[in-house]
């Protein structure tokens, strides 16, 4: 009885256990709960140096397993709520990302002068292109071109800057940032869908702190509308796990006063083992819409540019 109800010490355990017999989940529900305790598998079987994984490790799998049979039953209805009064990430998605803030939060810090950020970019409009770009903790942005040649800032020149509600920070004010989920949330826009895009840009290319990244993942866990996909591959064949965002929005057509509403699904590829984003893709589902695709080939602390 003892172990019967520690493994049923769980949220939503009572709705579990009087939901009896159900209908059985759709595919894609089990893939992404599959996904999850692979998850967190490979996050509690990893080797961390000078950290003993004890009853941490224990509960963290019964979570795991728990969500799996509460998917698979289809008792899982009880997302937290977003900040709008909409529901919140999907209760695999929202474990996955719990679970890359625990990664993110185990990587080293960043002690290196300069900041290093390769990148392609693909879209309709200009082709396909891969940037270099290095910038160090004052702001300052230094771009390699495709033969090598080093372009230093010059005056008058932009500085590297990420938006966090309505103010624009530089790497030392990012530093400065609070760490805690609450009070990291309360500095972005109410929005969810706002808030999502200034997240998802700090995760993508900022070098935020190993704290700041945990924080993040977490406040991105409680926004609504993110679903988990699941493991994929990126477009150059690297192993992830995607999640993904449809929103919409309303942009300008070609004739006068006649705006458009495009629906849009972001997902994002996220390297389970390191935490860190490997592709990004925004797709446009309306009429002539196109795809832009940023894959992240090398974000990172650098000892010197070049």
């Amino acid at each position: 009885m003892t172990e019967r109800s520690d493994l049923l010490d769980f949220p939503g355990a009572d709705e579990l256990i009087s939901a009896g017999a159900v209908a059985p989940p759709a595919p894609e529900v089990v893939a992404a709960a599959q996904t999850a305790v692979a998850s967190a598998a490979r996050r509690d079987t990893a080797v961390v140096p000078l950290r003993i994984r004890t009853a941490g490790r224990r509960r963290r799998l019964l979570v795991a397993a728990a969500a799996v049979a509460a998917i698979a039953a289809g008792a899982v209805a009880y997302p937290v709520l977003d900040l709008g009064g909409t529901p919140a990430a999907t209760a695999s998605a929202a474990q996955f990302l719990d679970d890359m803030a625990d990664v993110a939060a185990d990587a080293p810090a960043a002690r290196s002068p300069y900041w290093k950020v390769r990148m392609e970019t693909v879209n309709q409009d200009d082709g396909s292109a891969t940037t270099t770009t290095y910038f160090d903790r004052a702001g300052r942005i230094w771009t390699v071109d495709a033969t090598g040649t080093v372009h230093g800032p010059g005056k008058g020149s932009k500085t590297k800057k990420w938006p966090v509600g309505k103010k624009w920070l530089t790497w030392p004010a990012l530093d400065k940032l609070p760490t805690g989920q609450k009070a990291l949330t309360a500095l972005f826009p109410r929005d969810a869908e706002s808030r999502r895009h200034q997240v998802t840009a700090l995760l993508e290319d900022s070098p935020a702190s190993p704290g700041l990244r945990a924080a993040l993942f977490r406040v991105l866990a409680d926004t609504s509308g993110v679903k988990l996909i699941g493991d994929v591959k990126d477009s150059k064949g690297r192993q992830g796990v995607a999640f993904e965002i449809r929103w919409s929005t309303v942009g300008f057509s070609t004739g006068p006063g006649k705006d458009v509403k495009y629906r849009m699904t972001d997902r994002y590829i996220v390297d389970p083992d390191t935490g860190l984003l490997l592709e990004t893709t925004h797709k446009n589902h309306g009429k002539g819409g196109s795809s832009d695709r940023y894959t992240w080939l090398e974000v990172g602390p650098a000892e010197r540019v070049g």
